[in-house]
């Protein structure tokens, strides 16, 4: 009976051993899967954030081309409707946020173009001559 007591008790001692370091191993395997899932949700956040900064850039860029598009128009005397020069005023808004947001962003290539087009938007909007 001493025997089997002792074999059993083995046995289970044993068993139980062998169960802390699966459980233990695998806690372990678990935590790397972890790290790897987490750097790669890291990985694509900045992914996201990067895409975000080129789409503000571009963005910007775009205000700008239009920015100055509607300016030469203006000096060509193309007439606009009240709803473009809002349109463009806008623009010109979201431009100015972006270069204030962003000192390494090239900015001043539009301040004649700003300046114009506000002077004659005024002009337009006091003589009612919008399309």
């Amino acid at each position: 009976m001493d025997f089997l007591q002792t074999l059993v008790g083995g046995l289970l001692g044993g068993g139980l051993i062998g169960l802390i370091e699966f459980l233990i191993r695998r806690s372990d395997e678990r935590k790397d899967k972890n790290s790897e899932v987490l750097k790669g949700i890291k990985d694509l956040a900045d992914k996201i954030i990067r895409l975000e900064s080129r789409m503000d850039k571009e963005n910007a860029d775009g205000a700008r081309r239009r920015i100055l598009k509607f300016d030469d128009e203006l000096r060509r005397k193309t007439e606009h409707s009240e709803e473009s020069f809002n349109q463009i005023l806008q623009d010109i808004k979201d431009y100015r946020d972006y270069c204030k947001a962003h000192d390494e962003y090239e900015n001043d290539r539009a301040a004649s173009a700003i300046s114009h087009i506000r002077e004659t938007y005024q002009q337009v909007k006091n003589e009612n001559r919008f399309i």
